[in-house]
């Protein structure tokens, strides 16, 4: 594993034996060279390096670093393991690069970033000139929080500022970069209402301006923080279906066949009604279970569960559960928000034999919280 911080410098772990294995500065070449940014007067924050998503690939030969904007552009930031070396400095977008993946983590060769200069580009080291992407994405309105491939080496999905999430097919990417529709705001302090969002894309649409993506999905609310989007895996989903963290405490999930959002797996509200902002999710890659972080230091688990014949777990339900002893302790049921609840009970029906569960989202998700940092510890059973 590799995790870094706001910095040049990333660290590697060995997760097997539990022991940390070397720390990599990625502006360093190997020659005795150091890659220089251009240096921003009067502010220091732009003339450093700051790394906010890299990637180990699948031979964990090489790390791949979007980084922030400098005097320069924003750099991607290709190094070599086992040389200790950057490989490649791309110049890839004139602002912060928020997110980075592989199209396939087999191959090193090929990845893609997104930037708050709302483009994905697609690259390729092998053919590398002059910080030429071999590929560019347009159609987001604002900046792009996360890029995630699909592992299949045709589709990918980007999560966005401008409140959605898109699916893109690589071959329809373009070598150009086009003047388009932009909406810059800090969103770490203004939220774009749904009237404006509705307004802009009104505009979009009557102006034909360029969106290559072939879905999009809406519902979620991208604010706060870098929320991250992924695909369901490919066990048991067959990577139909996208989901992502929101500012509102939800996971949404969504159908890539159908292009709707099928359901959202709602955190409890804290005591001021508010719900915490969930930033990622994982879907486990062969059990039916997904976790979630969120910023009130909770960690929720999941669980499938068939709900045709369940009732929706109510407010009531969602308290904590108490031991004499120990007090309050970390287990606690969120609650699940079925979309168009009512349509699926009545389309499968309790005695319908044919009805398949995978082909019906709604009826497999339900949640427990595996657990609260902040909570009291338990012993280890």
């Amino acid at each position: 594993m590799v995790h870094s911080t706001l910095g040049p410098y990333v660290h590697m772990v060995d997760l097997e034996n539990s022991k940390y294995v070397k720390q990599f500065n990625i502006k360093a070449s190997g020659n005795g060279e150091e890659s220089s940014d251009d240096e921003v007067s009067g502010y220091s924050w732009y003339s450093s390096m700051r790394v906010y998503s890299l990637k180990l690939s699948g031979d964990n030969k090489e790390i791949i670093a979007g980084c922030g904007r400098t005097g320069q552009g924003a750099p991607i930031q290709v190094f070599d393991i086992n040389q200790n070396k950057l490989k490649h400095r791309i110049i890839a977008h004139k602002d912060d690069i928020n997110s980075v993946c592989y199209v396939d983590k087999e191959n090193s060769s090929i990845f893609i970033s997104g930037s708050d200069d709302g483009r994905c580009k697609l690259w390729d080291t092998r053919i590398l000139v002059n910080n030429k992407p071999v590929g560019i994405f347009h159609g987001h309105l604002a900046g792009l929080t996360c890029v995630s491939s699909k592992g299949d080496n045709r589709y990918f999905i980007s999560n966005s500022k401008d409140q959605s999430i898109k699916l893109w097919d690589l071959r329809k990417a373009v070598t150009e970069d086009m003047k388009t529709l932009f909406m810059p705001y800090d969103y770490r302090y203004q939220r774009p209402s749904k009237t404006n969002l509705r307004e802009i894309r009104m505009i979009q649409k009557r102006t034909n301006s360029l969106d290559q993506s072939i879905m999009t999905f809406e519902g979620h609310t991208v604010s706060g923080t870098l929320i991250r989007c992924h695909f369901s895996p490919l066990y048991g989903t067959g990577q139909r279906y996208v989901y992502s963290g929101s500012y509102d405490g939800k996971v949404y999930i969504f159908d890539t066949v159908s292009g709707d959002h099928i359901a959202s797996l709602e955190l409890p509200k804290d005591e001021d009604n508010s719900g915490a902002i969930v930033r990622d999710c994982a879907w486990h890659p062969f059990s039916q279970s997904l976790i979630s972080t969120s910023f009130n230091r909770e960690i929720h688990r999941w669980e499938y569960m068939d709900l045709r014949n369940s009732e929706k777990i109510t407010e009531e339900e969602a308290e904590w559960e108490t031991d004499e002893e120990e007090g309050p302790r970390a287990s606690q049921f969120g609650r699940l928000v079925i979309e168009d609840e009512s349509e699926v009970s009545e389309e499968n029906g309790d005695n319908d034999e044919d009805y398949e569960p995978e082909d019906d989202v709604p009826n497999w998700q339900r949640n427990y919280v595996l657990g609260d940092s902040s909570g009291p510890e338990e012993e280890d059973t």
